[in-house]
């Protein structure tokens, strides 16, 4: 098809996006955020057991020493009279003003049996004339026993039971685990919805009037300020390593012996993408694509992204492949490009989106492999889109090549975008009489 067909049914506009700073794009990692979360209920829980274990054994220290205190001031008030008016409201007192104490039985052999509570009835109680402590959650099983050295009196005996658990203090260790617990789980539950959203990128495109051309709009990506300007002659063993492994073979192929033929850049070409389609597929699928886009009336971006360099591009081809495998999450609509290009589909997305998801891919690959554009080659992108046409796959396919020619002449912007106008395009096939497919 003739240039002027192009003319006929583009938008006059341009959309420029700013060069933005070299960054590594920030991901959450929920395995990460899961075993975090875990630690943080473990840690909580079991401090909260340790706080209560170490409440227990001091209160038992409390109460023991509470009791050694009733049983001095039990020796001296029973000396100066025992069980008068006096002693009784002495030994009441005491319980009263102790924090662990709850009830005090009195045994005084042929004198009788005598008992003492903070609250009456409720932990001492009688079977005939034998007083005994009742079993209760909370209250010591084992009673502290004392004898009374008192005057004209022989074998009189002294016990008591305490409360085991401070429950105040246990409130109070509840709230803070309660509170630690649910920071962790508000942690987890962000992390769980932050997965639909996808990731924002840094560098919303502005609309900006033409200055030439007006009957063709493109849509430049300008590259990261750090790239500008660096030198491009850097070795390839510093290349980082990827962390996907090559496919078998690839090794082989790429040592040469001594007097051997150099391999093919379709051999080379044809191992790294094992893993993606045929190019030879690209037409037949894209027109299915097409088809169903436009029967549920989406639209869908056609993109292409080549290394264009002078040092070994077969090397860097395969770390292509797997970073766009990894970020796109589309096997089945990526395809191999020749020369060491990569063809993708992506449906349901508008041309913007589609130039923000490739401005975000670009920056991750600058960010995570920067010898790699900016000393061994440069990674360029062009891209077109339906844009509500009923457009057949062939013309898709030459808008988005002529996008990356475009990228391709212009170092510095190296994403462009193939913007129609679909009122334009349909005016421009009713002239040509041509029914599109």
């Amino acid at each position: 098809m003739r240039m002027r067909h192009n003319h006929s049914h583009t938008a006059a506009g341009t959309i420029t996006i700013p060069a933005h700073k070299l960054g590594i794009p920030f991901t959450i990692n929920p395995v990460i955020i899961t075993w975090v979360c875990i630690g943080i209920y473990t840690a909580a829980i079991g401090f909260s057991g340790f706080r209560i274990y170490t409440g227990i054994r001091d209160r038992r220290n409390l109460a023991e020493k509470e009791f050694f205190n009733l049983a001095d001031l039990s020796t001296t008030e029973g000396t100066q009279g025992f069980m008068t008016e006096r002693f009784k409201e002495q030994v009441l007192d005491a319980i009263q003003t102790s924090q662990t104490l709850q009830g005090v039985i009195l045994s005084a052999g042929p004198a009788g049996n005598y008992t003492f509570e903070r609250f009456k009835g409720e932990t001492v109680s009688w079977t005939g004339d034998v007083p005994h402590f009742r079993p209760q959650f909370g209250i010591s099983k084992k009673p502290f026993v004392e004898g009374l050295q008192i005057p004209s009196m022989r074998n009189v005996y002294i016990s008591a039971v305490y409360t085991t658990i401070d429950y105040t203090r246990i409130i109070t260790i509840l709230k803070h685990t309660l509170f630690v617990i649910t920071a962790a789980f508000g942690i987890a539950c962000l992390t769980f919805i932050l997965q639909f959203f996808p990731a924002q990128v840094a560098y919303p495109p502005s609309v900006k009037p033409a200055r030439s051309k007006p009957e063709r709009a493109y849509a430049k990506k300008d590259p990261p300020a750090a790239d500008q300007g660096r030198p491009r002659e850097a070795p390839v063993q510093d290349l980082p390593d990827t962390s996907a492994p090559l496919s078998p073979g690839i090794g082989d192929l790429l040592k040469t012996g001594a007097g051997a033929p150099p391999p093919s850049v379709e051999e080379v070409q044809g191992l790294f993408s094992k893993r993606i389609g045929e190019e030879s597929a690209i037409r037949d699928r894209l027109a299915s694509e097409l088809h169903h886009c436009a029967f549920f009336e989406q639209d869908m971006v056609f993109m292409i992204m080549a290394l264009k360099g002078t040092i070994q591009p077969d090397t860097l081809y395969p770390v292509l492949i797997d970073e766009v495998l990894r970020f796109f999450i589309l096997p089945d609509l990526i395809f191999e490009k020749n020369p060491w290009g990569i063809a993708l589909i992506l449906p349901d997305i508008t041309l913007d989106q589609g130039l923000a998801k490739s401005g975000e891919f670009h920056q991750y690959v600058l960010g995570k492999y920067p010898e790699f554009v900016q000393n061994h080659g440069n990674l360029y992108i062009g891209m077109s889109s339906r844009a509500g046409r009923f457009i057949n796959a062939e013309r898709l396919m030459l808008e988005a090549g002529q996008a990356l020619e475009k990228a391709r002449e212009d170092v510095s912007a190296p994403i462009v975008a193939f913007r129609s106008d679909p009122e334009k395009y349909r005016a421009f096939m009713a002239s040509q009489n041509t029914k599109p497919s």
